[in-house]
């Protein structure tokens, strides 16, 4: 499992990056969106991560 999340973890960071740095190439404002959207799902998966963690250390306590 913790490599799913890693593997979709750094596919998120480079393509925030690759997306970024399209946008300071180009200066389109599309490109920054697509950033904006990586990252959110980014944070979307580190809360995923953190929850899963959190719920496989207290399933001992259940």
């Amino acid at each position: 499992m913790g490599t799913i999340f890693r593997l979709l973890a750094l596919l998120l960071i480079g393509g925030f990056g690759i997306c970024m740095v399209l946008h300071v190439l180009t200066g389109q404002a599309i490109w920054r969106q697509r950033a904006m959207q990586a990252l959110k799902w980014g944070v979307v998966l580190g809360l995923c991560f953190v929850g899963f963690f959190i719920l496989r250390r207290a399933a001992v306590f259940i």
